[in-house]
């Protein structure tokens, strides 16, 4: 197999080039012919792989990205490789290392508006998103799961499309003959005492790794501890500034930066803590690489690795926004701890964990890849139909609707016709025995376009609403109906035709239903609350706004009326209506919060309910919840309020401060 490696720039220093040159020369080992593009390759070439270093002008900014990518387009011939395997985001990959972070997150929630206009998001981006659109047929080697579902909450990748990778961690980076010795090196090249506590940050690129929060970490913790202590810096950036910060807190006879060095194993057996409080750390080798060493870590907790701390019992994690006395209390703790332990502890994670085999099993999933790249997935069969229109079938439907002229098939489906409105009809119809629904819609006509436009709402104008959240929720595993077909014919908007065929769902009622007919005891209600809350939580984050919240629209498998004692079973259902944005405006929230809580305010719920359903939807405590969602949750309840009025024509009967912090 001849495999094709791109990566913007490749140095000796990074996680990302290291993992490359892994996957690289395991797939040369594994008999594999590996060439690397690049436009800059700095320090030794590893013997048998080929380097096309392809160079652009200027600096290596957003114009040099552009170049590089316009530049390997032009030089690199496909047909003379199996796969195209990409360590950044760009266009026309067949497969992604995905060692970068969801970009669009970034874009959209940790920045305003203005940040996405700039060049290089909007380049960012689009990059992003020919890797990972539903569209898109890039496969995607995956570090870590929660990265996995900002991806696809922005982009509803297919989750067939992802193949997880364990931790590849070097065993030859972390070499260390005789740690006694390297720690004697280390403090006498730094003039240190044996006795001094070395706190070490290990990494490149010093804003992301929080070099500045270690260092007023550290100030605080020399306020605090009667040790010799002294702080280690590693990695590649310039120091100045953080250099100038030690000065300014009179710690510049303690703090040191070493620059980049590799390998690291003299300096983590040498290390009595690693500091790591990354603003960004999409997975964090580090971590793994000073636990397996014996150095305990204190790291933020949404670094992807940092779940192996708390498994392992090797440190303790930084909560976000910690305060760097906060940071130093953690740092004096884990320094508390004899060594020994953590030698120990240390020794078991070695012998029990796998954080060794990311090259390897990366080859085994390139290969797999590379055998089933000319055939289209079993799953999915896209066709167009012709000029103006496109046909998707999924599963079984590939089959029934086989030679066929599809749009004809479902505009002439027979069946039971559960609804027929003036722009839509929705019909039920069996194959073999299985029950599927059919929605067809006729096109709504310019004058309710033009009402819509006028209420400066987007006006659905088909079924591709419905397909896309459907398709979306199936990428994040959230229970809703099974999209197995979509078709769309025509130009003309107000006349535009389409279809989408789903899954029946058998045995199941309506969650209103259930409430007002059967008598739940306390603790498979609160089961509930927290199924309905934690769809309603991932919905909202993943953009899609349903428009129809309402209880009735949420479907309970009827083995829950048998034994309230199991798991409920829900699905979310009817989204003709949806809404998908990378973000859900505070508008849509409110109505969606509103509608769901109208449609329970005569269920006879109790405050305790809703503070449940709170707690889990905001995934905090609900003392927290009423201060801090105050003026949100004040919103949702005068909606619920006044959609009761309006169909009811008098107050719903719970008090009025129901979700306020008083007490009923």
């Amino acid at each position: 197999m001849k495999l094709a490696f791109a990566i913007f720039r490749y140095f000796p220093f990074g996680g990302l080039q290291r993992d490359m040159l892994a996957i690289a020369q395991a797939a040369q080992a594994s008999g594999h012919q590996v060439s690397v593009f690049c436009s800059e390759w700095q320090g030794e070439k590893a013997p048998g792989i080929d380097v096309i270093e392809i160079k652009g002008a200027g600096f290596f900014n957003i114009a040099g990205v552009k170049n590089f990518v316009s530049g390997f387009e032009r030089e690199f011939q496909r047909d003379q490789f199996d796969l195209l395997v990409g360590f950044n985001k760009m266009p026309g990959l067949d497969v992604y290392f995905a060692g970068d972070s969801c970009f669009a997150h970034k874009a959209y929630a940790e920045r305003r508006w203005m940040y996405r206009l700039a060049p290089r998001s909007r380049l960012y981006l689009a990059y992003e998103r020919a890797v990972f659109s539903e569209a898109s047929a890039t496969q995607i080697l995956s570090l870590v799961a929660s990265e996995q579902t900002q991806f696809v909450r922005y982009y509803a990748t297919p989750p067939e499309r992802f193949h997880a990778l364990p931790p590849g961690i070097s065993a030859a980076h972390l070499k260390c003959n005789n740690p006694t010795a390297a720690r004697k090196e280390l403090c006498h090249e730094l003039g240190l005492t044996l006795d001094t506590k070395i706190i070490l940050c290990l990494g490149s690129g010093y804003k992301t790794k929080g070099v500045d929060i270690s260092i007023s970490a550290f100030a605080e913790l020399a306020k605090i501890t009667a040790n010799r202590i002294a702080l280690v810096i590693v990695g590649k950036d310039d120091p100045h500034s953080y250099r100038q910060q030690a000065v300014q807190a009179g710690l510049d006879q303690q703090v040191f930066f070493l620059g980049p060095r590799s390998p690291v194993g003299n300096l983590l057996h040498a290390a009595d803590v690693l500091l790591h409080p990354a603003r960004k750390e999409l997975a964090g080798n580090v971590i793994l690489e000073a636990m397996l060493c014996g150095c305990p870590v204190v790291a933020s907790a949404h670094c992807g690795y940092a779940h192996y701390v708390v498994e392992q019992k090797m440190g303790e994690l930084i909560p976000a926004a910690a305060a760097p006395r906060a940071i130093a209390n953690l740092v004096a703790a884990t320094l508390a701890v004899n060594a020994d332990v953590w030698r120990t502890r240390a020794d078991i994670f070695s012998r029990t964990s796998d954080v060794f085999s990311r090259p390897a099993v990366a080859v085994a999933a390139l290969e797999k890849i590379a055998a089933g790249k000319d055939h289209l997935p079993k799953d999915v069969l896209q066709a167009k139909a012709s000029a103006d229109s496109v046909v998707i079938l999924r599963d079984e439907l590939i089959d029934a609707c086989k030679d066929q002229y599809v749009f004809s098939l479902m505009e002439n489906m027979q069946g039971e016709i559960a609804r027929d409105m003036k722009d839509r009809q929705t019909l039920r119809f069996e194959i073999n025995g299985q029950g599927y629904y059919r929605k067809w819609h006729r096109g709504v006509g310019w004058p309710e376009i033009i009402k819509n436009c006028l209420q400066l709402r987007w006006p659905v104008l088909g079924a591709s609403n419905e397909w896309n959240a459907l398709n979306k929720l199936r990428a994040l595993n959230i229970p809703s109906l099974i999209p197995l077909a979509y078709g769309v014919r025509g130009k003309n908007p107000a006349r535009q035709q389409s279809f989408i065929v789903t899954r029946e769902l058998t045995d199941v009622i309506q969650l209103d239903h259930f409430f007002e007919q059967y008598s739940v005891d306390v603790k498979a209600k609160h089961r509930i609350l927290a199924s309905l809350a934690t769809i309603a939580r991932e919905l909202h984050a993943a953009g899609i706004n349903h428009r129809d919240f309402y209880l009735c629209h949420f479907m309970l498998k009827t083995q829950f009326i048998a034994n309230q004692h199991q798991a409920p079973e829900i699905y979310v259902v009817d989204l003709h209506r949806a809404q998908l944005r990378p973000q859900v405006p505070e508008r849509w929230l409110v109505k969606d919060l509103g509608s769901l809580l109208f449609s329970s305010l005569n269920l006879q719920f109790t405050r305790r309910d809703y503070l449940r359903f709170l707690q889990v939807y905001f995934a905090q405590d609900a003392r927290v919840v009423l201060v801090e969602q105050k003026v949100l949750l004040t919103k949702i309840a005068a909606r619920a309020r006044a959609t009761y009025r309006r169909d009811f024509g008098h107050e719903p009967l719970l008090p009025s401060h129901l979700l306020s912090g008083q007490r009923n």
